[in-house]
């Protein structure tokens, strides 16, 4: 009678079967094809702690290289490599309150100042180079969410026609989509957008994804459970709510979940937000960013 694997030779098999696999697949799909594979066989994945930024940040972000931009309690910009390492950080308090880092662009950073209505534009090392005011230039306040357009411009959301608009950084509007009143089978609370270059995609209230083509024409609103934070990789959507980490494909309806609080290195933390970068796995609780590989 054939002994049964312990943990620690299973662990192998399935990384020794895992690396045949990963040579053709993007290193963050290979990141959470391990991990579901892990799960599925009931074993707590091996995640190796590669650094932490610890404080209280009120937003966080990161960009495709992995590095780590985060928005203190008194408005500072700061700028992290992908093993916690602070590399640059500005502060500009005369803005007053910064709500959002859109780091689509690693070589160019946008900042929105919520009370002023200003999208700030800065290099990679957080050197101030220009702005736009939302009001002088397009007449439009109260702006709840903004983000960086595929072409360098930016769009945000008119919450006086419940229009979804992209403009250029002198404030000319490009296009603009529907009254989605119209569309929308709830009251629209925007809370964060994301131009991935294919789809744009508005976050209204806590469970749904609004898509856009890159023209800004409503397409579809995709249904999911109460999320946090999402991101976009290739065709996948990755959101996270306080506990776990789901993909999802809108073509082909796959879902998956990571229960990510159920590893033992966590102990039933409460995330507030989470990213997932190359090899990277970021998790943000009240106290500590965690720089996480596997």
């Amino acid at each position: 009678m054939m002994p049964l694997a312990t943990k620690s030779q299973k662990h192998k098999r399935i990384t020794k079967y895992f690396v045949k696999l990963s040579a053709f697949v993007p290193s963050w799909q290979k990141f959470l094809s391990l991990l579901l594979l892990f799960c599925s066989f009931n074993l707590t994945p091996e995640l190796r702690l590669e650094g932490e930024i610890k404080g209280q940040f009120k937003f966080f972000t990161t960009d495709k290289l992995g590095n780590v931009f985060v928005l203190t309690q008194k408005n500072d910009i700061q700028k992290f490599d992908k093993k916690g390492k602070k590399l640059t950080e500005a502060n500009f308090k005369v803005l007053g309150d910064a709500n959002m880092i859109d780091a689509g662009n690693p070589l160019e950073i946008y900042v929105f100042y919520k009370d002023q209505n200003k999208l700030v534009y800065f290099d990679n090392m957080l050197n101030y180079r220009g702005e736009t005011d939302l009001y002088k230039t397009l007449g439009v306040n109260n702006i709840q969410a903004v983000c960086r357009s595929y072409d360098n411009g930016f769009w945000f959301f008119d919450p006086d026609n419940f229009k979804l608009k992209k403009a250029d950084k002198q404030g000319d509007l490009q296009s603009e989509s529907i009254n989605l009143a119209n569309v929308a089978d709830t009251i629209l609370t925007p809370q964060m957008l994301l131009d991935d270059g294919k789809f744009v995609y508005l976050k209204t209230n806590n469970d749904r994804l609004l898509v856009f083509d890159i023209l800004g024409n409503y397409i579809k609103t995709i249904p999911l459970e109460k999320f946090t934070s999402f991101q976009t990789k290739e065709e996948n959507l990755i959101y996270s709510t306080y506990s776990d980490l789901y993909t999802y494909n809108p073509s082909t309806f796959e879902k998956d979940s990571y229960k990510l609080n159920q590893n033992t290195l966590f102990n039933n933390a409460s995330f507030l937000n989470i990213r997932l970068e190359n090899d990277r796995l970021y998790l943000q609780d009240s106290a500590t960013i965690g720089v996480y590989s596997f």
